[in-house]
C-alpha cells in the first residue's frame, strides 16, 4: 500500500470498420484510389474499463509521415509497426475516469495531405474493492519533520514523471516484476488504522524479503530513492509518458539515469515505507493516469525497433 501519487493475455483484437468518420483534406480532383484515408482501427483489450491500458492500431491507405491523436483529453503519439501502413500507440484510461462514450481522434499526415478519423469508444465501469490496514501511526498522522520529507518526496516524484522520451523504449510484452502472485488490490479504497482512507493505485505482490525485483520492460531509471510512504522506490520511464513504479524495496540496485533492459534486476523486495508486511507494490502510470498493472501484463504487445 502507499500514498497515492499526484498523479489473461487478450488474444483477440477488435476490428472497427463501421460507423467511422474519416475526413481527408486533399485536392478535390484526386482519383478516389489516391485519396488519403484512415481505413481501420484495432485495439486490445476488447472490453475497456476504468484503469485499462489500451494498444491502439491504425491502418492507413498509404504511407504517412506522422500519425497522432487525442484520447480523453490527452495527446497520443503513434509509431511505425513493422508494416509501412500500420501505426500503433500504447495509451490508457485512468482508474478514476468516469464511464461513458468518448471520442478517439486520429490524424495522419500522408504525403502533404491530411486524413482524419473520429470514433466513439465505450469505457465501462470497473469493480474496485475496499479493505482495512493497520500501519505505524506516523504513516497516518506524520510529524512536522515527516511532513517536510513528504513534501520533498512529492517534488522528486513530480520531476521523475515529467521526464519525457519521445518514442517507446519498451519492446514486446511487459513481464511480471517478481516471481509471486498478485492480489486483486488495484483501485481498492483502504481505511488506515480506522482513521484515514487511501486509494490503492497499484497492485501488490506478497513475497518474502530479499526476492529479486526486475524491470517489467526496457527503459531508463528516473528515480531511485528512499521515500517516506513508498520506502525504497524505483521509477522506470518506458518512453512516450509510460512509467512503471516499484515500491517498498529492501535494496535498490540501480541509479537514476541508468538504462535497463527487460527483466533486468533493479532491487530486492522488502517492507520499507508504509506497509503491513513484506511485498512489492507495482504501479503503471501513463500520462498521469494510473492503469491496472495486471491488465498491462496481460496485453500482447509488438516488438519494434529501438535506437
Amino acid at each position: 500500500m502507499h500514498m497515492p501519487f499526484p498523479v489473461v493475455r487478450f488474444a483477440a483484437l477488435l476490428l472497427v470498420t463501421a460507423s467511422l468518420t474519416s475526413v481527408a483534406v486533399a485536392q478535390p480532383n484526386l482519383p478516389a484510389a489516391q485519396r488519403p484515408e484512415v481505413k481501420n482501427l484495432f485495439w486490445q483489450p476488447n472490453d475497456l474499463k476504468q484503469g485499462s491500458p489500451i494498444l491502439i492500431t491504425v491502418e492507413l491507405s498509404g504511407l504517412a509521415d506522422d500519425v497522432n491523436g487525442t484520447w480523453l483529453g490527452k495527446r497520443i503519439r503513434f509509431w511505425h509497426s513493422d508494416k509501412p501502413h500500420i501505426w500503433q500507440a500504447l495509451a490508457g484510461i485512468d482508474l478514476d475516469q468516469q464511464p461513458g462514450s468518448f471520442d478517439l481522434k486520429v490524424t495522419a499526415k500522408m504525403r502533404g495531405r491530411i486524413a482524419r478519423l473520429t470514433k466513439q469508444v465505450q469505457v465501462n465501469a470497473a469493480q474496485f474493492g475496499t479493505g482495512e490496514a493497520n500501519v505505524a501511526q506516523d504513516y497516518v498522522n506524520p510529524t512536522p519533520d515527516e511532513q517536510r520529507q513528504i513534501a520533498h518526496d512529492e517534488v522528486l516524484k513530480k520531476h521523475a514523471f515529467a521526464h519525457f522520451t519521445s518514442r517507446p523504449l519498451w519492446n514486446g510484452d511487459f513481464a511480471k516484476p517478481i516471481e509471486a502472485e498478485s492480489t486483486p488490490s488495484f483501485g481498492e479504497t483502504r481505511l488506515m488504522n480506522e482513521e484515514k482512507t487511501s486509494r490503492h493505485m497499484g497492485t501488490d505482490f506478497p513475497i518474502k524479503e530479499g526476492t529479486p525485483v526486475v524491470s517489467s520492460n526496457a527503459g531508463v531509471v528516473v528515480l531511485a530513492e528512499p521515500l517516506f510512504y513508498e520506502g525504497n522506490c524505483v521509477i522506470v520511464d518506458h518512453g512516450d509518458r509510460l512509467f512503471t513504479v516499484y515500491m517498498h524495496l529492501q535494496k535498490v540496485r540501480v541509479h537514476r539515469g541508468e538504462r535497463v533492459r527487460r527483466r533486468a534486476e533493479i532491487g530486492l523486495s522488502g517492507r520499507t515505507g508504509r506497509v503491513t508486511g513484506p511485498h512489492l507494490h507495482f504501479e503503471v502510470v501513463w500520462n498521469q493516469s494510473h492503469l491496472d498493472p495486471v491488465q498491462l501484463l496481460a496485453l500482447t504487445l509488438p516488438d519494434h525497433e529501438r535506437p
